[in-house]
């Protein structure tokens, strides 16, 4: 199958249409992402954080923050905020916690970026959506996923670019495929009576089946898909509170508990798979 395209050659990004509302709401998260998470460092920002003097850091195995009691950040403050951030400014981060919660498909010549369930903030946006699942063109991106700058012929790209559903025209015969077999789900969980389980099952399907491109267990990604769906929604009944709060808080726990576990994750995926 057909990857991402060759190093250095510009990609469309495409992303939810609630994408670029995304906020962290840093200390009023109630569930941060720097507590109970491993830390990995990149290398890059590893060198950069030598150079501060940027102590609590192991290099042993994969570089990461030696984290404290409780699982906690070393530089996760009482009040909330990131120490590194108040100090050096967002641009001080390493690669993971400038990341998340997002995650990216990868098709030929285009990427999506989209935000992971696991981030309440990120659930709020995804679930408390009325509207079917849309996307936008965000601009061109290199080979992972990051936005560029307008560089010479920007405005000929986008006006080809701009309009995904113009994407698979462009691209190989079995990706092409993927990316419509991908619209008639989104197409059919929008028609769902509930407009939350509607939002629901297009994240998922957003997500999570783009990438049999590249693991090639397609069937096992729709049996996970479905199971989650229906995993989920009756959780949401079964629950006696049904705010809209209380609802996205188990849809929240759910995601941190098994779309953020790897192995608990390929486990189903292999699973439904196999069955």
């Amino acid at each position: 199958m057909t990857g991402a395209g060759g190093k250095g050659k510009m990609m469309a990004l495409f992303a939810p249409d609630y994408y670029t509302a995304f906020r962290c709401s840093a200390s009023d998260c109630r569930h941060s992402c720097c507590k109970g998470w491993e830390i990995d460092i990149d290398p890059v920002s590893l060198e950069r954080f030598k150079r501060l003097g940027i102590d609590c850091v192991s290099e042993e195995g994969t570089p990461h923050f030696i984290l404290r009691e409780g699982d906690i950040c070393p530089h996760l403050q009482e009040d909330g905020l990131c120490a590194l951030i108040c100090a050096y400014g967002e641009d001080v981060l390493c690669d993971i916690c400038r990341d998340h919660p997002r995650f990216r498909n990868f098709w030929t010549g285009a990427v999506e970026v989209g935000l992971g369930l696991s981030c309440e903030e990120a659930a709020r946006l995804t679930l408390s959506r009325k509207e079917p699942l849309r996307l936008v063109y965000l601009g061109g991106c290199d080979e992972s996923g990051l936005l560029l700058k307008a560089s010479p012929g920007a405005e000929r790209r986008e006006e080809r670019d701009a309009d995904p559903s113009a994407l698979p025209a462009r691209l190989p015969e079995d990706e092409a495929w993927l990316w419509e077999l991908r619209e008639s789900m989104l197409k059919e969980a929008a028609m769902l009576e509930d407009p939350m389980a509607a939002r629901l099952a297009e994240y998922l399907i957003f997500r999570h089946l783009a990438d049999a491109l590249y693991d090639g267990r397609l069937e096992g990604r729709l049996g996970f898909i479905r199971h989650s769906l229906k995993t989920v929604t009756g959780l949401w009944r079964e629950q006696e509170d049904k705010s809209f709060e209380a609802l996205c808080e188990t849809a929240r726990a759910w995601s941190e508990r098994f779309e953020y576990d790897e192995e608990e994750k390929d486990r189903l995926i292999d699973s439904f798979e196999e069955g």
